[in-house]
């Protein structure tokens, strides 16, 4: 069968469009492939320019914490521990009769491991004596009214002279002499009571301002 001139010319224009339409697509698939495989290229410097800006930005950051770190530190008090030692009662005192002397001790808990210690001498009347205590303030009251006490030291009746040490703890305490045994002679005590312990002070740096 032969084909006329316009079957012919309708064969050719087809032809041309089919060979248009796969140019086309050639097109197409060329510049999405040239596409993809320029990512990497241009994901490449961002992510150089990224890892560059977090490591300048942690130097910056960790150096302005170190800044103000060694700022803080220097500007921060030093402390050091001091002992003292607090004198209670010292030199002579005179007991009367029927009568008897206290000292009251006050412990606070900004003092550190405290102790205290004693030591006493007594002359007058007829056997050169006297009694004492270290007690609480309950206890003390009781015991210079002649009544059972729990006490923290005392003496075993009547003493000429005596010592003591004692770690006590925070609270209210009285170091006490009492003369109640005696009627007619007062007693001349001689005493050296102290009180030791630690406490926190800020360290001067030797500038005036």
């Amino acid at each position: 069968m032969e084909l006329t001139p316009e079957d012919k010319q309708r064969i050719e224009e087809e032809e041309r469009k089919r060979v248009a339409e796969e140019q086309y697509r050639a097109e197409v698939r060329a510049k999405a492939t040239g596409a993809k495989s320029s990512r990497p290229w241009v994901l490449g410097p961002l992510i150089v320019a990224l890892i560059v800006a977090l490591i300048v930005w942690s130097n910056v950051s960790t150096s302005s914490y170190a800044r103000a770190a060694h700022a803080a530190a220097k500007n921060e008090p030093k402390m050091h521990w001091v002992p003292v030692d607090q004198k209670i009662a010292t030199g002579q005192v005179v007991v009367k009769p029927n009568g008897y002397a206290f000292y009251r001790i006050v412990i606070t808990n900004e003092m550190v491991t405290p102790v205290l210690t004693g030591h006493f001498t007594a002359s007058g009347g007829f056997g050169n004596d006297i009694m004492a205590v270290v007690a609480d303030e309950p206890n003390y009251i009781n015991w210079i009214n002649g009544h059972q006490a729990q006490v923290f030291w005392n003496t075993q009746g009547r003493e000429t002279t005596g010592s003591f040490e004692l770690r006590l703890r925070q609270g209210v305490y009285y170091f006490a002499l009492s003369n109640r045994f005696s009627l007619l002679m007062e007693k001349q005590v001689f005493l050296d009571v102290d009180l030791n312990y630690k406490k926190m002070e800020t360290e001067s740096d030797g500038t005036t301002e």
